[in-house]
């Protein structure tokens, strides 16, 4: 089983307010308006000119919506968030990262585990992003939410409580320390490396948090056109190869020497990186200048 502590890499900010959705729908790429208590969906807070603020899932409750995001980027979505709202929006939005904790499991097929976490709903036989909020005594208030964690993260689920303590989960709960390590073997992106005012979703590959239905929301002229005409300057992918790390920011170099890319996250044996569009081909062979060599294995599609 994996468990890895979350609390400070992703944040936990609550809208609340009847025209929430609305607001929401207006304020990010994804469609909002239909959202229901109980189901999730990921979307992302973009800049006028399409640059990417932060990637957040939006989970639908009864008076409320819980954005996950960046951690470490509470404070200026709450701000930006704040701005928009105008004097005819209902919309109240608090920071409750502080207040709460995060663990991410990987369960495997632990039904012990499972059931002691929710034994009246199975968090496996949740869709995505789909979510409960369950009696336990894993909190200090008596109450957990369970988030059907996103397949690219490749975990099994999240979990969000006050004073949560897994530690009662199992007999000596293995901690895995590294997430970070983790997620880059997942090739999943996160906030700062990845997702941050340098980049568009589509080039880190979010084209599951954009809807090119809905109206008008800040960026989305920069990002439809983008769509529409296939113009996207870099990708995000995927590298495997060499068991040397490579180094956030170091440049990568196709053959013949051109500077093709740079690396945004790395660990062993794998690594993260914007590469320029015409060389973003699955199985290209690339170097760092310090000679590692990686193959590019997947662009990022989430």
């Amino acid at each position: 089983m994996l468990l890895f502590d979350l609390s400070d890499i992703f944040s936990r900010i609550r809208l609340r307010g009847s025209t929430r959705l609305d607001f929401l729908h207006r304020m990010s790429t994804g469609d909002m308006r239909g959202l229901k208590p109980g189901e999730g969906k990921p979307t992302v807070l973009t800049t006028p000119i399409g640059r990417m603020v932060d990637y957040l899932m939006a989970l639908a409750c009864e008076d409320s919506v819980l954005l996950i995001g960046g951690g470490g980027n509470q404070d200026k979505v709450v701000r930006w968030l704040r701005k928009y709202i105008f004097f005819n929006d209902d919309v109240q939005v608090s920071d409750e990262t502080g207040a709460t904790r995060m663990f991410g499991i990987g369960a495997g097929d632990d039904r012990r585990l499972i059931e002691k976490i929710s034994p009246d709903t199975s968090p496996l036989a949740l869709p995505e992003y789909a979510h409960r909020t369950v009696e336990s005594p894993l909190s200090s208030d008596g109450r957990v939410t369970v988030v059907r964690a996103p397949q690219a993260l490749g975990l099994s689920f999240f979990l969000i409580g006050t004073g949560l303590d897994p530690a009662s989960l199992i007999d000596q709960p293995p901690i895995s320390p590294d997430f970070d390590a983790w997620r880059i073997l997942q090739g999943y992106p996160r906030f700062p490396n990845e997702i941050n005012e340098d980049y568009i979703l589509l080039e880190a590959g979010l084209w599951g948090a954009v809807s090119f239905n809905k109206g008008c929301y800040t960026g989305q002229e920069i990002i439809a056109r983008m769509e529409s005409r296939g113009q996207i300057a870099k990708k995000l992918v995927w590298l495997t190869g060499s068991a040397e790390t490579l180094s956030p920011g170091e440049e990568l170099l196709a053959e013949g020497g051109e500077v093709v890319g740079k690396v945004t996250s790395a660990t062993h044996g794998a690594a993260l990186a914007y590469v320029r569009s015409t060389f973003a081909q699955e199985n290209l062979r690339l170097q760092s200048r310090q000679g590692a060599i990686v193959h590019i294995a997947r662009i990022v599609r989430i």
